[in-house]
């Protein structure tokens, strides 16, 4: 392992070319504590919110792929990708539907407590402060979840002033998104009210060639609804409620082919500061509580694309989160540490007919089970020297699994088919992190860092299976918890016009969780059960280990005060140990590059381009996903310091983007050429 990462390294080195030198910013989401960027041995992206208003794209999703590391478990984004398709994946650590990166706004996990996945427009847009992508496992203090990194929506912080914006867009496709925030405040109290409506009647995913008359738009519809009360009681001491409602309706490409996902959340936070042995230590905690509800429905579409039929009704996929956590921070001269606990329970199932006769289901499945997860975690980043800093930190974690169950009944005599109860299981995690910082001299820093994280597999990969078109894949209620190790070594060199970040890392993961294939259709694939002609059938698996190893480089250049040129590139080689194949979805390079320009006065350009290298389809690497690259483009007119009027295009050159393929070679194609026109005001 430490000879690639040197070989690595090497490579990366040996591509150094000039890249803008940016402020220190402070990073919460490593220790869970403000400590300066320059200070950590990991790699982290902060998109301020002045990035994000200017990028070209619509959703959250797309815009954090300005960072090359960013993806979902597909290529496409999330306005037509089915929502368990939402996983994110930061370096390439094993995209999957269920994600492997650990996504929060302000501390409160938004990843679907059930599957794992992430709706992405479950927050406000118009009060973000920044987003923080923290690339690798370095990010331990938060355990579960955070195997591949971690994602941190921030919200403004209250003012002592009231404020109100608003955003209002219209595009093609017949799309309409409007939001509005406002902030009232009275005294030590501040109340807000966030709100969100979108719809469009969406794009044929379908590639023309492989379109019938079947096929139709995917179609979408989403509201959100935020209301909360913060409180100063004291000058050093704020309190927060906040309360969550969110509602999506979509269309999956053909006439009964939809979902529907409805959620609830409330949330209380606290943090404030206080003496203690002559320091000052920052204390925050949090509590929440969410419940959701999930249904879609799956059908069969015959080979002329002309018909279709239902095949497995997921009626209702109840699913309930409730979590705390406390943290306290405290710095003396030369170091800062932080220590804390927290605790997650999920409760989830899921309720589902399916094996159609004629027009009826004749069966109906309930899958699903409880987790329990708890951990401690202790970090500390103290000078060793002038130019040296050490960052060390670890967690254990303890989970649970219980009351997983699976029952099937025969529903035209109510006789029960199947009848499952598993076994409870318990373990302990733990897991350390260690990095050094150099910085060898005004413009040259250098990082390196080891760490390991885990992941618990989701109740969804446990308990529910799924079936998308004719392919065919089966829960595993016995899968392991997933470990990985990791190291990663970089350099980062900057002066007042320009800077550069070059990395190389080595991730193994063992016990991988996988859609492993186990045959095809047509007939009985034992494990995944009877496969139609065309089909595939496959089942979660865990593979021994995977390894990924690759190198990164950001560079960025101040040509001048009106403009600036970025460019951020990925390189990951991804297989499975035991097969040497590569990993499903996985491009080996990646490249995102642009430009920011004021050509006048008040007037804004952002050019984007993103290019992605072949991937394959499945795990046999036999379905090609061929590269693509495409360009976004933003050119906003700032009226005056409150109002401001833009033109977004996505996917200038109509680049047909695929991201996915059938074994009988039909193609689902990404996001066409997308114009949209809007307008921003705030008071």
């Amino acid at each position: 392992m430490f000879r690639r990462l040197f070989t690595t390294s090497l490579l990366c080195l040996t591509s150094i070319a000039l890249t803008a030198q940016v402020l220190d910013p402070l990073v919460v989401s490593v220790h869970r504590d403000a400590l300066p960027l320059s200070h950590q041995p990991f790699v982290v992206d902060v998109l301020s919110a002045s990035a994000l208003q200017a990028n070209p794209a619509l959703a959250l999703d797309d815009q954090l792929k300005a960072s090359a590391a960013f993806r979902l478990f597909r290529r496409g984004g999330s306005l037509s990708a089915n929502p368990t398709a939402q996983g994110v994946s930061l370096r390439n650590i094993g995209p999957s539907g269920a994600g492997r990166t650990l996504v929060l706004v302000d501390g409160i996990p938004l990843n679907d407590p059930f599957g794992g996945w992430v709706t992405w427009a479950k927050t406000s847009r118009l009060d973000l402060a920044a987003v923080e992508l923290v690339r690798g496992g370095g990010s331990g203090a938060w355990g579960s979840s955070a195997l591949g990194g971690t994602i941190q929506i921030l919200s403004q912080p209250v003012t002592e002033s009231t404020r109100s914006s608003a955003q209002f867009e219209v595009g093609d496709f017949g799309t309409l998104a409007a939001e509005i925030s406002t902030t009232q405040v009275a005294q030590a109290n501040a109340f807000s009210v966030r709100a969100r409506g979108f719809r469009s009647d969406g794009f044929r995913r379908k590639a023309p060639a492989s379109a019938g008359t079947i096929d139709r738009t995917t179609d979408l519809e989403q509201g959100y609804l935020e209301l909360g009360w913060t409180h100063q009681r004291e000058s050093s001491t704020t309190s927060q409620i906040t309360v969550r409602g969110f509602s999506e309706d979509r269309g999956n490409g053909t006439p009964l082919q939809t979902n529907r996902t409805r959620e609830f959340t409330v949330a209380a936070r606290a943090q404030g500061t206080r003496d203690v042995f002559g320091s000052t230590a920052r204390w925050s905690t949090n509590a929440y509580w969410q419940s959701q509800e999930y249904r879609s429905l799956f059908t069969a579409v015959d080979g002329t694309r002309a018909s279709e039929r239902p095949v497995l009704d997921q009626y209702a996929v109840p699913a309930e989160a409730a979590g705390a956590s406390a943290s306290a921070n405290w710095s003396q001269e030369n170091s800062t540490t932080s220590l804390g606990a927290d605790a997650r329970w999920v409760k989830g199932e899921t309720r589902e007919n399916y094996f159609r006769v004629g027009n009826n289901f004749v069966r109906n499945r309930i899958a699903g089970g409880t987790q329990g997860t708890a951990g401690l975690f202790v970090s500390h980043n103290r000078s060793l020297a002038p130019d040296w800093r050490l960052d060390l930190g670890a967690r254990i974690d303890a989970w649970q699994l219980t009351d997983g169950h699976r029952t099937e009944t025969n529903l035209t005599n109510g006789a029960s088919v199947r009848r499952d109860r598993f076994a409870d299981r318990s373990e302990i995690a733990f897991n350390p992190r260690l990095g050094v910082v150099w910085q060898a001299n005004a413009a040259w820093r250098w990082q390196a860092a080891v760490y390991q994280a885990f992941r618990l597999p989701t109740l969804n990969e446990l308990y529910r299976p799924f079936r998308v078109g004719s392919v065919i894949t089966e829960a595993n209620p016995l899968l392991k918890t997933e470990h990985l190790t990791g190291v990663e070594l970089g350099t980062t060199w900057s002066n007042e016009r320009a800077s550069l970040r070059v990395t190389g890392f080595v991730n193994e993961v063992e016990d991988a969780v996988a859609n492993v294939t186990l045959g095809f259709g047509p007939g009985f694939v034992p494990g995944a059960g009877f496969v139609p002609a065309g089909g595939i059938g496959r089942q979660r698996q865990n593979l021994d280990q995977i390894t990924i190893h690759g190198f990164e480089l950001a560079l960025t250049q101040r040509v001048s005060d009106d403009l600036t040129l970025r460019a951020d590139y990925l390189y990951t080689d991804a297989e499975d140990d035991a097969t040497g194949r590569r990993l499903p979805q996985v491009s080996a390079h990646t490249l995102v590059g642009g430009l920011d320009w004021n050509p006048y006065a008040r007037w804004h350009v952002q050019l984007q381009g993103r290019y992605v290298s072949d991937a394959y389809e499945d795990d046999g690497n036999t379905l090609v996903l061929t590269s693509a690259l495409t360009w976004d483009m933003r050119v906003s007119h700032q009226f005056d310091e409150q109002t401001e009027v833009f033109l977004a295009v996505e996917n200038i050159t109509d680049k047909n983007l695929i991201v996915g393929r059938t074994t009988n070679h039909l193609l689902d194609l990404g996001t066409p050429r997308f114009a949209r026109l809007g307008v921003r005001r705030s008071w």
